[in-house]
Order: C-alpha cells, then sequence, then structure tokens
C-alpha cells in the first residue's frame, strides 16, 4: 500500500510538468508558430463539449494565436481566465505559457509593462523551477526587453547572461549571437567598454549566420569601440562595413565624431556629434552629449560644455521614472521573497532528510544491538547446554551398556554426538585459554574476534563460577565486550590504563565504557 502510494505522488508530480496531452489541442501546439495552420485546427474544436480544463487550454491556445496573427485583441479576459483556472488547478506547462503570453500581449498589445513584468517573473519562476529550457529561453528575452524600457541596465545584463547560457544549453547558434549582442550591448550602456569588447568578439566569430539588422548592430558595435579607444584605422573598417549596410540611421554619426576627435578636427566632430544628439536612441543621443562636452572643453568654449552637461544631466533625471523606479524595486523583492522561499524549502527538505536518517541510524543501532545481545545469550549458554547434553548422554551409555540390548547403532550415534559436544567445549576452552593468558600477561588483544573473545568469556564463566553469578545478579543484559572489561577490572584488578592499553582505546573510553556497565546495574 505505501509503495502504491508513492508511485502514484511521483506520477502526479510528474504529469504536473509534462506538457498538454488533450488530443484535440495536441495539434495546435505544434503548428504554435504557424498561427494561421494553428487556427484552422482550433476552429474545428467543438468548444460545447470542452471540460473546464479544456476550456482553458482554448482560452490559451486561441489567445496565443490571436496575438501572432497581429489581430486585434480588446483586453486579456480570456487567458487571464485560464490563468485562474491553472492556479486553482496546477498543471506547471500549461501555467507557464499562460503567464508568458499573457505578459507578451500585456507589453506589446496594450503597453502594460509593470503588470506584463509580472507575469514574467512567475513564468521565470516555475521555468527554473522545473528547469524547462525552451520556456526559459523565451522568458528571458522578454524580461531584458521589459527593463530596456526603463533603461535598467543591470537587470538588462542579467537577463542576457541567463539568456547566453539558455541558448547555449539549446544550441540555438542565432539566439547565442543574439544575446551575445545584447550582453555588449548592456556592458556598452553602462560604459564597461572592455566587458563589451569581450561579448562583440564572441559575436563576430558567429556574423555569418547574422541576418542584415544583426550585422549592422555587430558592426557599429565594433566601430564605436575601436573609435573611443583611438584606433581609428580599426573603427574606419568597420564603419565602413556598417556603411554598407546601413548608412541611413543617425546613430552613424557618432562613430565618425569620434574618428575626427582622434584626428584632431574638433569642429568637424562637433558637427557630427550635434547631428547624433538628435537621435532617438537615447544611448546614442547621452554618447553625443558627452561628447560634446569634451570636444566644447577642447575648443575652450566652457559655456557650450556646461550646457551640454546640463543636458545630459536632464536626461540621466529623464532615465528613472518613478515607475521606473517601482518596478525595478518590485522585480528585487520578487527576486528576495523567491530566493527565501527557496532557502526555506531546502532548509525544511534537509530537515526532513535529517530526521529520516537520525531514525533510520537509531533502528539500525537498536536493531544490531539487539541481535547482538541476542547472540551473546545463546553463545553464553552454549557451554551449559552442552555440558548438560555431555552428562545425559553419558547416563544415556551408561543404560545401554546395563541394559545390554542390541542397540549398536544408537550407541554409535550417542558416542559420536557426545564427542563432537566434546570437542566443541575443549575448542572453546582452548581458545579461551589462551586469551585469557594474553590478559594475564597484559598483552594488547585489540585485534581480537569477536568469536575469539567470546570463548574468553565462555571460558571465564567456567573458571570463576561464583564471580559470574553474581555478575548475573548484578547487571542485566552485558554484551561481551562490556564482560571482558569486568574481567579486566574486577579479576584481574586492572587500572584504566591497563585496560586502555589493553584494548587500544584512549582512557576517556575506558571511563565511558564503566559508565555504560554501571547503567546496566539491576535495580
Amino acid at each position: 500500500m505505501k509503495k502504491l502510494f508513492i508511485i502514484l505522488a511521483v506520477i502526479t508530480l510528474v504529469m504536473g510538468c509534462i506538457q498538454p496531452q488533450a488530443p484535440q489541442f495536441t495539434q495546435v501546439w505544434k503548428k504554435i508558430n504557424k498561427p494561421e495552420e494553428a487556427r484552422s485546427i482550433l476552429a474545428k474544436v467543438n468548444t460545447s463539449s470542452l471540460t473546464e480544463s479544456g476550456e482553458a487550454e482554448y482560452g490559451l491556445l486561441k489567445s496565443i494565436v490571436e496575438y501572432k496573427l497581429h489581430r486585434k485583441l480588446e483586453n486579456d479576459s480570456l487567458i487571464s481566465a485560464s490563468i485562474a483556472y491553472y492556479d486553482l488547478h496546477g498543471g506547471d506547462w500549461l501555467r507557464s505559457r499562460a503567464y508568458l503570453y499573457r505578459g507578451v500581449i500585456r507589453m506589446y498589445r496594450f503597453g502594460n509593462i509593470i503588470d506584463a513584468v509580472r507575469d514574467f517573473k512567475v513564468a521565470e519562476a516555475i521555468s527554473e523551477g522545473n528547469d524547462d529550457e525552451e520556456l526559459k529561453n523565451q522568458v528571458y528575452q522578454r524580461l531584458a526587453h521589459a527593463n530596456y524600457y526603463f533603461r535598467n541596465h543591470p537587470s538588462i545584463l542579467r537577463y542576457s547572461k541567463k539568456l547566453l547560457d539558455s541558448s547555449i544549453e539549446l544550441k540555438d547558434n542565432t539566439m547565442i549571437l543574439k544575446s551575445l549582442l545584447m550582453c555588449a550591448t548592456a556592458h556598452a550602456d553602462m560604459d564597461q567598454l572592455d566587458s563589451a569588447y569581450i561579448y562583440i568578439k564572441r559575436g563576430i566569430e558567429l556574423e555569418k549566420i547574422a541576418d542584415m539588422s544583426m550585422l549592422a548592430d555587430i558592426y557599429s558595435m565594433m566601430s564605436e569601440i575601436y573609435a573611443e579607444r583611438g584606433e581609428t584605422i580599426k573603427a574606419v573598417e568597420y564603419l565602413n562595413k556598417w556603411n554598407q549596410i546601413d548608412s541611413t540611421h543617425t546613430t552613424w554619426y557618432l562613430v565618425p565624431a569620434y574618428i575626427r576627435k582622434a584626428q584632431g578636427e574638433y569642429e568637424k566632430a562637433i558637427r557630427l556629434a550635434k547631428l547624433g544628439s538628435e537621435d532617438g536612441d537615447q544611448r546614442t543621443r547621452r554618447k553625443c552629449l558627452e561628447l560634446l562636452a569634451e570636444l566644447y572643453e577642447l575648443t575652450g568654449d566652457e559655456e557650450q560644455a556646461s550646457e551640454a552637461r546640463m543636458m545630459i544631466h536632464e536626461y540621466d533625471d529623464l532615465m528613472y521614472t518613478n515607475q521606473a523606479m517601482q518596478m525595478v524595486d518590485w522585480q528585487q523583492q520578487f527576486d528576495e521573497v523567491r530566493q527565501t522561499k527557496d532557502f526555506y524549502n531546502r532548509m525544511t527538505w534537509m530537515q526532513r532528510l535529517m530526521i529520516a536518517l537520525f531514525v533510520i541510524v537509531t533502528i539500525a543501532i537498536v536493531a544490531g544491538v539487539w541481535w547482538h545481545r541476542r547472540k551473546v545469550r545463546k553463545l553464553s549458554f552454549r557451554l551449559d547446554e552442552d555440558a548438560r547434553r555431555i552428562s545425559n548422554l553419558r547416563t544415556m551409555i551408561e543404560q545401554l551398556e546395563k541394559s545390554g540390548e542390541d542397540s549398536g547403532q544408537e550407541m554409535a550415534r550417542l558416542k559420536e554426538e557426545l564427542e563432537n559436544r566434546m570437542e566443541h567445549i575443549s575448542g572453546t576452552l582452548l581458545v579461551g585459554t589462551q586469551m585469557y593468558n594474553q590478559l594475564q600477561q597484559r598483552q594488547c588483544i585489540a585485534e581480537a574476534t569477536a568469536k575469539e573473545l567470546q570463548c574468553l568469556v565462555d571460558y571465564f564463566a567456567q573458571l570463576r563460577p561464583k564471580r559470574w553469578q553474581e555478575w548475573e545478579r548484578k547487571y542485566k543484559d552485558l554484551s561481551t565486550a562490556q564482560y571482558v572489561f569486568l574481567i579486566m577490572q574486577d579479576d584481574l584488578r586492572y587500572d584504566d590504563e591497563a585496560i586502555a592499553a589493553s584494548l587500544d582505546v584512549k582512557r576517556p573510553s575506558v571511563r565511558s565504557m564503566r559508565s555504560r556497565i554501571k547503567g546496566r546495574e539491576k535495580e
């Protein structure tokens, strides 16, 4: 019954994490990235016969397909109803996808980034808990993008690196290249150009699989880094490559401005930086303003330099609105709560494991002690049983001899058993005698086997019957080792040092043994 319960629990746990198995929706999930085909399959579903779980999955799939087909969505109520069902009834695979796509719809259709991030964080927790690599990859992309809206560069970098690790795990070269560019851009936005260069150099190795947009990002980043370093030749090389792909983008002005500055043509650099400062891209605009402030200082125009620096501060003030800061704080709190919960879950699991191990060890010790004592009792009276049986055998043999009955076979059997019993006694007494002599000579018996120690105890019981009876009256359930200790202490008068030497133990162990024996005294 217990095994059946464990099997059912494991099956329940696994079923919560596997992909959906509803036959009417399996084909829809397979075609989810071909939304037109998915929509035609979904249209054939008989919604009137759906169960509650089927309705939840139908609502989720319909919302995803409508979003992918760029159809108008009035609100997110349909997918929210699916989430409400999964929050109550579980099913991590479907629940995580529901949170992911509700976040996508909220962010890209309704511009509700704060609530979108909340959904993405729930999907992230589920994906990492179940090690769902495909879902993690999608969630990290969305979280990095959402944080980009608020210029939360540390979070952008964190999720870009997570995306890179996930893409490497999935062996998706296109996503590896994209995440390398995201990491490089995040480092560049934080003015960490050396780190940005490391990532963009790795991206160059994959430029053969890059599309035109990715190539433009790679070449613009490389030209900008080399220009800021003052390596004009390399900056011009990548600038030309970039120009061949996209010469219309206003960010193109920033790199030539760096190059003109490096060449000492400050006026031309100022004109280019001014053009770049009109860019809609906040990072390019900030870089151009910083460059303008430097150029005006180099030309001695402190008033213009001061004005450019003021514009930079205005930009910095706009970077973090109250809403953005609230979102950043909320993400941190969510992660902290999750980490705390995970920590306590791990601690609880460890405590349960320790308790289970303690119980198992305790049971094993108790069972071992019981088995040992049972064996000791059995062995302790073996000689007495042998002696009684020998006496009985002799009596029976004498009776047979006196009666004169023809019982040769029975006589032979009794004599054979008598010899075996006497041989056993003599063997036990011989070993016991040798062990006792070793103790009298104060030799170490630490290497003696359990059988040899038992022979010593059996021999002593025959050698000193009165003392043995005295111990049996005084103590209860002593082990062989404890009887050996009493032999050395009470019969041979060993002190603690001599006992420790004979047993090859430390003196505190001797005191501990004496204390345990005292605890066996009968009341």
